[in-house]
């Protein structure tokens, strides 16, 4: 599929928007989020688990796509939340996203590497 970039760039793209949203209106809760978002993205076991699903995402098929991206995100948070025995419902949802982010960037920079742009 010649058009599989526009999804990592959408999540990538709609993380930035919120972060433009917050800053322009000075909103405490969408620096909260944010913030929290910058913390757990550092760290070592989302990092490993974003550049994994990253790479294994297929650049032909769109369902495929789909499926690796989505489904691998919430099976990793899921094992995650049990692993580090999380309490709360926001850092689950936070860690999801931080895995979205992270496989949208390995993800873009593959597909374009194997372009040859």
């Amino acid at each position: 599929m010649k058009k599989l970039w526009i999804i990592p760039t959408a999540i990538i793209s709609l993380n930035l928007l919120i972060l433009i949203f917050g800053i322009a209106t000075n909103s405490g809760k969408i620096g909260g989020w944010l913030g929290a978002t910058a913390a757990l993205m550092f760290d070592p076991p989302i990092i490993v688990s974003g550049i994994i699903l990253g790479m294994v995402a297929s650049g032909k098929d769109f369902k495929l796509y789909l499926l690796t991206t989505f489904i691998g995100a919430l099976v990793l948070t899921v094992i995650f939340h049990f692993m580090i025995n999380t309490s709360f419902l926001l850092t689950d949802i936070v860690r999801f996203n931080d895995i979205l982010i992270l496989s949208s960037i390995v993800f873009l920079i593959k597909y374009f590497a194997s372009k040859g742009i």
